[in-house]
C-alpha cells in the first residue's frame, strides 16, 4: 500500500503517539469500504471527497490533497463532451465505482441512469474503458493515470474530456468517533502542514 493518503495519515499516527501503524490500513472495495465506515465505529475511509450530501454522514480530518473528478475516454475515440446535456444525447456508456464520487456527481448533475455502470473496482472501470465495453469512464483524474501506469497502459492513450467537480479529498471518520480524536488527528495534519511536511510527502509520490 502507497500513496499520498497512506503517507500522510502514517504521519499523523506518528505524530499522535497512536498504537496504530501503516499495517492496521486495509484496503476494501470502495463500496464495501464507505459501508464500514458509515457503521462500524472507529472506522475512518479515505481519501474520501467532503460533499453537502456526504457532510452529516462522517466526521472530517482534511485537506489533504485537491482533486479533479473528470470524464476519462480513449485518445483515439475523439469523444468531445462539453455539457451534460450533450452526455444524455449521445449513447456513450460510463463506467463507475458504485458510491464513488464519481457516480453520486453524475447523478446530482442529471445523468440518465440507464448510462452508467458499475464496476466491481477501480482496476475493472479501466480495464472496461480500455477494452471499449465502456465509453468513459468518471474517476479522479489523478488516480486514473496512476492505476493506468501500475497497470501497464499508455497515459498517452486517453484524455481527460470533461470535468466533474474540483475539489479536496479527506479523511472520514465514522460521525460516533469521539470529538477529541478528531480534534487530536486535524491538530496533528494542521502541523505536519505548517513543517512542510505534507509538502515533502506530496512532491515524493
Amino acid at each position: 500500500m502507497q500513496g499520498i493518503s497512506v503517507d500522510v495519515l502514517t504521519a499523523i499516527f506518528e505524530a499522535t503517539d497512536s498504537d496504530l501503524s501503516h499495517d492496521d490500513i486495509r484496503i476494501l472495495p470502495w463500496a464495501r469500504g464507505y459501508d464500514t465506515a458509515l457503521k462500524e465505529p472507529n472506522t475512518v475511509l479515505f481519501s474520501t471527497t467532503r460533499t453537502t450530501s456526504r457532510e452529516t454522514l462522517f466526521k472530517w480530518v482534511g485537506p489533504i490533497v485537491r482533486d479533479r473528478v473528470t470524464l476519462l475516454a480513449r485518445r483515439d475515440r475523439n469523444i468531445d463532451i462539453a455539457s451534460i446535456e450533450d452526455l444524455n444525447r449521445s449513447n456513450y456508456q460510463v463506467a463507475v465505482i458504485r458510491e464513488d464520487i464519481g457516480a453520486q456527481r453524475l447523478l446530482e448533475s442529471g445523468v440518465d441512469q440507464e448510462k452508467i455502470l458499475s464496476a466491481i473496482s477501480n482496476v475493472s472501470a479501466m480495464k472496461m474503458l480500455n477494452r471499449g465495453r465502456v465509453d468513459l469512464w468518471a474517476y479522479s483524474e489523478d488516480v486514473a493515470f496512476w492505476l493506468m501506469e501500475e497497470n501497464g497502459l499508455n497515459n498517452d492513450d486517453f484524455e481527460s474530456i470533461y470535468t466533474l467537480s474540483e475539489s479536496y479529498l479527506y479523511f472520514a471518520l465514522h460521525r460516533d468517533t469521539e470529538d477529541r480524536l478528531v480534534d487530536a488527528m486535524q491538530a496533528a495534519l494542521d502541523r505536519l502542514r505548517e513543517q512542510g511536511v505534507i509538502e515533502v510527502i506530496s512532491e515524493h509520490r
